[in-house]
């Protein structure tokens, strides 16, 4: 023990006796940091200025008509983007464009066709087209800013999506507003109607007791008799106006038919959405089990892509859903349930695939390898969706367009009934004045004719009874009402909903301040390492003088370590102080990089030791597989296979993990796991030195005095 001390003591006695020495010494002490700032600042917030990342941009939409309006989505978007400050977004014509990708003025252009609003509208024809976007990117001027421009894309992609659903949506809903407006306008003719029938109904009590009074006094048949003629003109003119209403009725269901005629080709074409996007979301899937498998680095774009879609499918199919079930209420023998069960089910689908792809998106936030299993569940559930839509489509006429057609058709048949049973009452009038008549002429035989008259009073009631259950069907309160409200919804309000009906609320656990900040555990740590390596480098592990291998290892070894912490403690203090590093605790995080430099010493101090320049040599190597292997850029996820194989066994894995804690929030399992794996890292190399460093000197002391005769050898 008294000569370790002896060694360290002679070791600071010489740095602070020579003068040259010491000089190296504090270099070797800054030099660390150097390299750790330059890095950490070059890095601090580079997603900030991609405004700076110049995209070109072109506009070539003629436009489209649509319900008589002119529209032009292509200028929609460029407006929007104009507002979008992510990007450089510079609009230019073709030639312009393709010769700034060329020369890398550009690092891509998005190209908007001619035809593009006039496809996307298609959506409300039979014949749909999807829009194109002619996306051209220069991937050699820089290997991130494709990723970012490819971000870009993906934006437009979004809004002219979210621009398409609300046009469409709002033509469908324009429609349905229409066709509410009309029938809540003839209502209160319908209400009439029903209540003039009400009127008729009521007077058969007065003729019901008139003809049983006149039966048992037939001396008052004469008054009676002319008091029901009185009515008689009533009833006439009752049936007449009802009749007119009836007719009303029935020429505004015919009318109010050929504006719901509209309806199914947009309900058509929804479908045709739901299909073309789960064909699209399958490929997705497939894509991304591929990159899952190649290792690529694109994967989380992918699944955002892939979330977007299973999205998109399941708004589509819940909106078709809910008004199908509107519909159906309608009619009591409920005609669209079969296409109601397959998109019920189809929801239900997407809602298990969705929570799925949420357990995946958070497992590759996580860093950890995506189920594969689970991929193939939700490739699964959008293949059935997409056959389950097919199977739909296929007997859309039969299955929703006759159903819907017929709903409306029970209505129209209804008021077509009502004509028919006015018409019959109108022809039985002339019967009933006969009658009256008769009965004036015939007094004598007043008791036959009342009881004829109370045979056929029966059926005149029965009738009017039939108009007025007929006329509450049609003006049932609830049932019209909600088709009335369905149909005068706010346009603009669902069609808005529907462009977006889903906001995002992020919820950041463990929060940090900008990229610089969150790269500083990896730089801090790698010029550590770097600075350990110049130790070695410039300063030998051999001490003059009668000393055991041990009492050589451990005395030079504490002036290292002296070293090594003086460099920990100018990169941390100086993160936090210069670079105005955000750490959430400072303290721990500067005893955390002194505790790693010590870590690192113990390990390259060793292997020099041991091995002499093949111990530098080793060191080096080491680093390099560190850099790559400890996950301190790039998810180790993402990487090859073989790096994700030897991730376990680094120190700078658990270093960098560590002074993670310090910077974004302590999680105390994970920094005890850190630290406890740092021990056994630091105590391995210590113990394996202190067995073989006699042994593999003497073995390798010829070795290293014949490199040593060459000039170009340093000590």
């Amino acid at each position: 023990m008294k000569n370790i001390f002896k060694i360290y003591k002679r070791d600071l006695a010489d740095i602070f006796t020579n003068k040259v020495l010491l000089v190296i010494i504090v270099g070797l002490a800054f030099l660390p940091s150097l390299y750790a700032w330059f890095n950490i600042k070059a890095s601090w917030d580079p997603y900030g200025s991609t405004k700076n990342i110049s995209v070109a941009v072109v506009n070539k939409d003629d436009g489209a008509t649509i319900q008589d309006e002119k529209v032009n989505i292509g200028d929609e978007v460029v407006e929007k983007l104009k507002d979008n400050k992510n990007l450089g977004w510079k609009f230019v014509d073709e030639k312009e464009a393709l010769k700034g990708v060329n020369k890398g003025t550009y690092y891509a252009a998005i190209e908007i066709p001619k035809n593009f609003s006039k496809n996307l509208t298609s959506l409300t024809s039979n014949n749909v087209k999807k829009g194109e976007i002619i996306y051209t990117v220069n991937e050699k001027i820089n290997a991130i800013a494709p990723k970012i421009t490819d971000k870009g894309a993906s934006t437009v992609q979004s809004e002219v999506n979210q621009t398409v659903v609300k046009t469409a949506s709002e033509v469908v809903f324009e429609v349905f507003n229409e066709v509410g407006i009309e029938i809540e306008n003839q209502l209160p003719k319908l209400i009439s109607l029903e209540n003039e029938l009400v009127q008729v109904q009521s007077k058969f009590k007065d003729i019901n007791k008139t003809v049983n009074l006149a039966s048992d006094a037939t001396y008052k048949v004469n008054n009676i008799v002319k008091d029901l003629q009185k009515d008689v003109p009533l009833i006439q003119d009752t049936i007449t106006s009802s009749k007119n209403l009836a007719n009303d009725v029935k020429s505004f269901l015919q009318d109010s038919k050929g504006s719901l005629d509209k309806v199914s080709p947009i309900i058509k074409s929804d479908l045709q959405i739901i299909s073309n996007i789960a064909s699209s979301a399958s490929s997705s899937v497939s894509d991304l089990i591929d990159a899952i498998n190649k290792g690529a680095e694109n994967i989380p774009a992918l699944v955002d892509s892939l979330s977007s879609k299973l999205s998109t499918l399941s708004n589509t199919s819940k909106t078709v859903l809910e008004f199908l079930k509107k519909l159906d209420q309608f009619s009591p023998n409920h005609p669209l349930q079969g296409p109601i069960a397959q998109l019920e089910s189809i929801v239900g689908k997407l809602d298990t695939a969705m929570a799925s792809l949420d357990n995946i998106k958070n497992q590759v936030a996580n860093g950890q390898n995506p189920s594969i299993d689970g991929l193939n569940k939700i490739l699964q559930v959008t293949n059935d969706v997409a056959n389950t839509s097919s199977s739909i489509l296929n007997n859309f006429d039969s299955k929703i367009a006759n159903p819907i057609n017929n709903i409306f058709n029970e209505s129209y048949k209804v008021a077509d009934e009502v004509i028919g049973v006015l018409n019959q009452a109108q022809k039985k009038l002339p019967a009933v004045e006969d009658i009256l008549d008769t009965t004036l002429k015939f007094s004598k035989s007043a008791q036959d004719n009342i009881k004829f008259i109370k045979q056929k009073l029966p059926l005149a009631e029965s009738t009017v009874n039939e108009l007025v259950d007929a006329m509450k069907k049609i003006n049932n309160g609830d049932n019209m009402d909600d088709l009335v409200s369905l149909l005068k919804n706010d346009v603009i309000k669902h069609s808005d909903f529907l462009k977006q009906p889903v906001d995002l609320v992020t919820n950041k656990l463990y929060p940090i301040a900008n990229y610089g900040s969150a790269m500083t555990p990896f730089y801090t740590v790698l010029s550590l390492w770097v600075g350990v390596l110049l130790l070695m480098s410039l300063l030998s592990t051999e001490a003059h003088g009668d000393y055991k291998p041990f009492e050589i290892y451990f005395g030079r070894g504490l002036t290292f370590a002296s070293i090594a912490i003086v460099q920990a403690l100018i990169v941390s203090v100086g993160d936090i102080l210069l670079l105005g590093v955000e750490v959430t605790d400072p303290v721990l995080f500067v005893l955390l990089s002194l505790f790693t430099s010590i870590v690192f010493t113990s390990i390259v101090y060793s292997l020099v030791s041991i091995f002499g320049n093949i111990g530098k040599a080793i060191s080096v190597v080491f680093l390099v597989i560190q850099v790559a292997a400890s996950g301190g850029t790039f998810p180790i996820e993402v990487t090859p296979q073989f790096f994700q194989n030897v991730n376990p066994l680094l120190p700078f894995t658990y270093a960098i993990s560590a002074l993670r804690e310090t910077v974004g929030g302590i999680y105390q399992p994970n920094l005890v796991r850190d630290l406890s794996v740092l021990v056994i890292i630091m105590i391995i190399p210590i113990a394996f030195t202190l067995l073989l460093k006699g042994p593999i000197n003497k073995a390798g002391a010829s070795f290293k005095a014949k490199f040593n005769e060459s000039d170009l050898t340093g000590h």
